[in-house]
């Protein structure tokens, strides 16, 4: 039986994130993903412990439809859904919605992949170890 879990993250859009046009740049949308991506993935790999064992989850693939387009001042909603896995796949798979936390309107859609690396002999991990799996299949 699949599991899907999400992360809710809140944004409000600031100066720095608009262009010449006044709405959001689009590379922030990507950097807002993160922000779903790491929740999920903190539970598992938190950052001291992951860095402290040289392991990366490195981006692999990254897509993002634009909707509609998001100004300065607004509030926003990132949502980021998860679906467990039953067994390693070699990445895992995230998708992603940002909507106006006000109106509910949907601004943009889009998904992320990520891989393990054991960064000291730079390869892909090909098995995680029984501690980790059981840390990822307790996510909520």
């Amino acid at each position: 039986m699949s599991r899907i879990i999400t992360r809710r993250s809140q944004v409000v859009v600031e100066f720095h994130h608009v262009d010449m046009m006044q709405v959001v740049h689009n590379a922030h949308y990507l950097t807002w993903f993160e922000l779903g991506r790491l929740a999920v993935l903190e539970g598992v790999f938190p950052m001291a412990w992951a860095v402290e064992r040289r392991i990366a989850t490195p981006v692999v693939v990254s897509h993002c439809e634009y909707l509609q387009p998001a100004v300065y001042g607004d509030e926003l909603v990132v949502t980021t859904r998860h679906k467990i896995l039953d067994r390693w796949e070699g990445r895992f798979h995230f998708d992603h919605a940002i909507s106006h936390a006000r109106t509910k309107r949907e601004l943009a859609t889009g998904w992320s992949a990520v891989t393990i690396l054991d960064m000291a002999t730079q390869k892909l991990v090909k098995e995680i170890p029984p501690d980790i799996w059981a840390r990822y299949l307790a996510l909520d």
